[in-house]
């Protein structure tokens, strides 16, 4: 880690690229987008990714008491709900769609509305007014949904000639953000400013750099999709430092559709409720609002898992020859065999749904353990493999052996 070096003043990106076989550009975007607003120069219209780092940093932020946020994201919500904490005595969040198109998370809107933050939806900055160069209104345009556009949404139209004014002091920009590329200029951008990519090597313009993340094409989204580009273009790189470049390749699931009749015998169970300070409390201050389970709530909640996913996924034999080879299962698509859950071995689980009768567990148990208590049984695409019990010594032998469960290949063995 070296921390405080500017890429452009303090070294140069040439240099990186010197010293190194290959660079992961991971830069973020870290710039707030421009509304396009007549009067946005003024004095008091500030980007929300700027706001909210002067928050962080403890600077000064000069918001007075009456704030409006321009945008319907998560980043206009951290800014309303952050304006709010400072002591701002009325906060709006301007959006120019309706709370159903808003793209931040549902909890986000609703605790911000709980703590007291006004949402002028249907509305859009028309003009930033004000005196002296400080902005002191917002001119806002009333608009009416449309038909979708690109996005599956309905368009914003404005209503002609409808306005509203807004007394404020300070607008806070939060529409998105975008990526500041000075210090690299020599990696190609897109049409909208971002670092352009390649979607499945993540390669840019120049052989040995790679790029991920908010800086990349699709633009800013959450961190874990960031770090989730970063793990697969390990991969990618690790195959061009070996001679050659080998793109990321989605790896290969078993899926399956599950019905309610699938999960008859499962008991229904409410999800818990995550404990929170009230509004009145948690405004005031920046600690934390949810206020974390019991042990007993969190035994509870965890209780509730249906399993869905494979216990030995990350050791199935299976599954890794189906990502090394590539598989296409859908060639040969057909009726499946309906699996079912045999527990008479006792300490051990068996999937037959996950078998694939590869019989290491049959000869397991016949040629390591000696005791011969698993074996085939039907023919063709009915055969099964199922336990014979023919006295309590050979159960209790079963039950403390496990030596078919180590050998399984595929997860269909679970200890209980």
């Amino acid at each position: 880690m070296k921390n405080n070096v500017k890429i452009g003043s303090d070294i140069t990106f040439a240099e990186i690229r010197e010293s190194h076989d290959a660079t992961l550009v991971a830069i973020g975007a870290w710039s707030s987008m421009s509304t396009r607003t007549k009067g946005e120069e003024l004095e008091g219209v500030v980007g929300g990714i700027d706001f909210l780092q002067k928050v962080a940093l403890g600077e000064e932020t000069g918001m007075g008491k009456n704030v409006a946020v321009v945008g319907g994201g998560n980043t206009a919500m951290d800014a309303c709900r952050t304006a709010v904490r400072l002591g701002a005595e009325n906060v709006y969040v301007i959006y120019r769609r309706t709370r159903a198109e808003m793209p931040a998370e549902d909890i986000e809107i609703k605790e911000a509305m709980e703590e007291g933050v006004e949402f002028k939806f249907l509305t859009n900055p028309d003009e930033y007014l004000g005196e002296n160069g400080k902005v002191t209104q917002v001119k806002l345009q009333v608009m009416e949904l449309g038909e979708p556009d690109a996005s599956g949404r309905r368009a914003p139209v404005p209503v002609e000639g409808k306005f509203e004014i807004l007394d404020i002091d300070t607008v806070i920009a939060a529409i998105g953000q975008k990526v500041n590329p000075t210090g690299f200029e020599e990696i190609e951008l897109n049409s909208r400013g971002i670092i352009a990519a390649d979607e499945f090597t993540f390669r840019t313009n120049l052989a040995d750099v790679f790029a991920v993340g908010d800086a990349t094409n699709r633009g800013a989204s959450i961190a874990i999709a960031a770090i989730g580009e970063a793990e697969k273009a390990s991969k990618v790189i690790d195959s061009f430092l070996k001679g050659d470049v080998v793109p990321y390749i989605k790896p290969f699931v078993s899926e399956k559709t599950v019905t309610a009749e699938d999960l008859a015998h499962k008991e229904k169970i409410a999800r818990a409720k995550m404990p929170h300070r009230s509004p009145e409390e948690r405004k005031n201050d920046f600690k934390e609002v949810n206020l974390g389970f019991s042990e007993e709530g969190a035994r509870n909640e965890a209780k509730r898992c249906l399993e869905c996913g494979c216990h030995d996924y990350k050791d199935c034999s299976l599954i890794r020859h189906a990502n090394r080879y590539e598989i296409h299962p859908e060639r040969f698509e057909g009726v499946p065999h309906r699996g079912f859950m045999e527990t008479r071995l006792l300490s051990i689980e068996r999937n037959q749904h996950k078998c694939i009768l590869c019989n290491l567990c049959v000869r397991t148990c016949e040629e390591v353990a000696k005791k011969g208590i698993l074996g085939l049984v039907g023919r063709g695409f009915d055969t099964v493999i199922k336990p014979e019990f023919n006295s309590p010594d050979v159960i209790a032998d079963c039950k403390n052996c496990k030596k078919c469960f180590e050998i399984c290949p595929t997860g269909a063995l679970k200890l209980l």
